[in-house]
């Protein structure tokens, strides 16, 4: 059997399992682009529908019950619709509070005071997604150094804004490529991108460019590059270059924030950046990101700034909402609180899982190897990625590895192995997803039982 015959064998299977889903996306279809609102949320043939989300579970229209590695984005730590939280959230809805009201409320300050604890900033702005607060922390960068340059890594994502848009995934003997129509003209000129964990290179691209570069952008953990973590002596070297040329080094934690410990990334590296960016777990389930730095440069979205260097990063209505400052809060402080129960825990699971994967299709004749793997540093990685290879390597260590499609098949990582784990009752992303504090050890050691009988039958397909 080949992959185009497996993928329709696919399809069908899912389509005859999921009947109500199939007409909801119909419906939506009708309305919206794609069926919906965010791409990775709309998987081919269509997505299913959930109903019921709780712990290491989601629950579908269909009545199918799957163990979920998604965990919304990989922000549920804890599993989806932690108890405390909810119980938070309603009994502040009890009290007639909780929807938008224009005012800064009383949880804000307190959530704000609470992160700028684990991390290494003098203050943090909220606002509601990465994408706008990338956005705002590579403004604030042109309007503090009055440069015109940004710099990021290939593979790296940074959210749908015109100062971040070349060089995510589009290969093509590198990431030189603009990823979106409609940007201004001369943006191919004005975003410079180097190699992830490749000090060299970025040495050579500061040397080239480093009186004009406003800022450097980065993850610490590049999370849709490939789940691999910054060398530290990369990191370092980046911190140092930004700091000899005069640029500003934003690190993109959106991802990497609370994932690995309780606090940001750049801690355990010991690196102060001069802006950094977080998301995803600091909201606990609700829609919140934030811009944390230094005073000096956080101060140019002051009213009281200079004009001519006053950063107009004015707050949408929607930022700082009071039941999402509320959520964070409880779950932060529960992170925090529980920190040496539940980092080691799940980083033991994700250490097993991957060493397992690999194991598993290499016992049946598959190229496969795993990303996500921790290091001396971030010991407790909780997040897996898995490749399916076209050519043999021993390591998966670079975003240029992740998307050249002459080295890993996307196809068979995104599509049809995510499908055939769904039929095994697993939802996966980018080849299984992040571990969360609900998922068990049985339901660990399930999955990879389901990987062994996946293996199994594409063996008997003559599929290598």
């Amino acid at each position: 059997m080949d992959t185009k015959a497996l993928l329709q064998d696919l399809f069908r299977e899912f389509k005859d399992k999921h009947q109500k889903s199939e007409k909801l996306f119909n419906k939506a279809s009708e309305f919206q682009i794609m069926g919906g609102s965010h791409n990775l949320r709309l998987f081919s043939p269509f997505p299913f529908y959930d109903i019921r989300s709780q712990g290491s579970k989601v629950t579908d229209v269909d009545g199918h019950t799957y163990i979920d590695f998604w965990q919304g984005h990989f922000a549920n730590i804890l599993g989806h619709n932690p108890k405390f939280v909810l119980d938070a959230l309603m009994d502040y809805c009890r009290e007639g509070q909780g929807l938008a009201t224009g005012f800064p409320g009383i949880f804000q300050a307190e959530l704000a005071e609470l992160l700028l604890s684990r991390i290494s900033a003098d203050k943090i702005r909220f606002t509601t997604s990465g994408t706008l607060a990338t956005m705002y922390a590579i403004m604030l960068s042109i309007a503090k150094t009055k440069r015109e340059l940004i710099m990021k890594v290939g593979g790296g994502w940074h959210g749908s804004h015109p100062y971040a848009l070349k060089g995510i995934s589009a290969y093509d003997e590198g990431f030189n490529k603009v990823e979106s129509a409609g940007l201004p003209e001369g943006l191919d000129k004005m975003i410079i991108v180097t190699r992830f964990n490749d000090p060299q290179d970025l040495e050579d691209k500061f040397i080239a460019y480093g009186d004009r570069i406003a800022c450097f952008i980065l993850e610490p953990f590049i999370g849709a590059g490939g789940f691999i973590f910054g060398h530290s002596e990369y990191l370092q070297k980046a911190k140092e270059l930004c700091t000899r040329y005069g640029a500003l080094l934003i690190l993109d934690e959106v991802v990497s924030g609370f994932r690995f410990h309780a606090g940001a990334l750049q801690s355990l590296y010991s690196i102060q950046p001069d802006l950094s960016v977080f998301g995803k777990a600091i909201g606990g389930g609700m829609p919140i990101s934030a811009i944390a730095g230094k005073e000096e440069v956080m101060s140019l979205c002051d009213r009281e700034a200079k004009t001519e260097e006053r950063v107009k990063m004015e707050g949408g209505t929607f930022s700082a909402h009071p039941t999402a400052m509320l959520a964070g809060l409880a779950f932060i402080k529960f992170l925090i609180a529980h920190e040496a129960d539940i980092y080691p825990k799940i980083g033991r699971l994700g250490e097993q899982v991957r060493r397992e994967i690999e194991r598993i299709f290499l016992i049946h004749g598959f190229n496969v190897r795993c990303t996500g793997n921790g290091n001396s540093i971030a010991k407790n990685s909780s997040v897996i990625g898995v490749h399916f290879l076209r050519e043999k390597c021993d390591r998966i260590t670079s975003p240029e590895q992740v998307w050249n499609p002459k080295v890993c098949d996307v196809e068979w990582r995104e599509k049809i192995f995510k499908l055939a784990m769904l039929q095994e009752g697993f939802n996966i992303f980018h080849g299984y997803g992040a571990i969360s504090s609900a998922h068990t050890e049985e339901e660990i050691q399930a999955s990879l039982d389901a990987v062994e009988r996946i293996a199994k039958k594409w063996k008997t397909y003559n599929i290598k």
